[in-house]
């Protein structure tokens, strides 16, 4: 199948990789010499892991003036690493399924959906992280997520919570308690079974929305909705996941924020971060690797 070149109503989102490459890929940026942090010899990897990161727009962005937390990614980082922006009609989607390319351009009513849908086809496709541009990274990529110092060592996919929010009052500004947020994605390289997975729960999921309903709940498509709930399918937990023990001492996602809940199946540790890790509200503790802004652009261009 041939590259889908279409131009598509926008919104835009983020994911890393070693070239950074803007908009149609016409632009190229050296960061080499731009960095100031000290980036630790790497430990012996699997070859096939990968280090990029990825911004995703659909469809034109009017102001790149807007994101200027993007140079923290430039800085923080590896320069061996390469930083992307991924379009809808980038050549990775040429691998998607039959069923996966239908929903993804079905999705193009409403740019925000496909946007969500990119970020998640580009961790499963491609690996590496997939951020929002809205997102400070605060730690060295990928020594962070990746590192023998870390949490993450055994990590083949990193989520996280986006809000301490586990009880009936404060759930009601959000989707679901022990919310899973959708701004910064980690796959330490391409086809994660989860991923996977998630991907054919949300391509069946979105087969019993109204067609191209521009009020639908965005969340409940390919958002933090669906993901909580896929995580909790995923891991056959007999209780909400944010109550199941993550430490020795019985400490959950709920009770040990710093905590990390590991899923380990088919031969992969899927990693649920406590959320002093990636939530909005890590800002300040040493924990902390990623602070979300809220920019919110897309509500202005759904």
């Amino acid at each position: 199948m041939g590259r889908d070149t279409r131009i598509l109503p926008g919104v835009a989102l983020l994911a890393v990789s070693a070239l950074f490459i803007i908009g149609n890929g016409l632009s190229l940026v050296s960061v080499a010499g731009t960095h100031r942090i000290e980036f630790l010899k790497a430990r012996a990897t699997n070859p096939q892991d990968v280090c990029r990161v990825q911004f995703v727009f659909a469809g034109p962005k009017y102001d790149y003036s807007q994101f200027p937390n993007l140079q923290t990614w430039i800085r923080y980082t590896d320069p061996k690493c390469s930083i992307e922006i991924l379009r809808p009609y980038h050549r990775f989607i040429t691998q998607l399924t039959a069923a996966e390319k239908r929903m993804f351009y079905d999705m193009a009513y409403l740019p925000i959906l496909q946007a969500d849908m990119l970020k998640l086809l580009a961790v499963y496709y491609l690996g590496g992280v997939s951020a929002d541009l809205d997102v400070e990274v605060v730690k060295p990529f990928p020594q962070a997520w990746q590192g023998d110092d870390t949490p993450f060592a055994t990590c083949d996919v990193i989520l996280g919570i986006e809000t301490a929010c586990y009880d009936d009052d404060c759930v009601k500004n959000y989707v679901r308690k022990g919310q899973i947020q959708n701004w910064a994605m980690f796959a330490r390289r391409p086809r994660s079974h989860f991923l996977g997975e998630l991907v054919s729960y949300i391509v069946n999921k979105y087969d019993t929305f109204p067609s191209h309903d521009k009020n639908v709940a965005v969340q409940e498509v390919a958002g933090s909705g669906s993901i909580t709930d896929f995580v909790q399918i995923y891991g056959e937990f007999d209780k909400p996941h944010y109550r199941v023990q993550t430490t020795p001492s019985g400490g959950t996602l709920e009770s040990d924020p710093t905590s990390v809940l590991r899923i380990k199946n088919n031969r992969e540790e899927v990693c649920i971060a406590g959320a002093l890790y990636t939530s909005g509200e890590c800002s300040g503790h040493a924990e902390c690797m990623v602070i979300h802004h809220f920019e919110q652009s897309w509500r202005h261009n759904r």
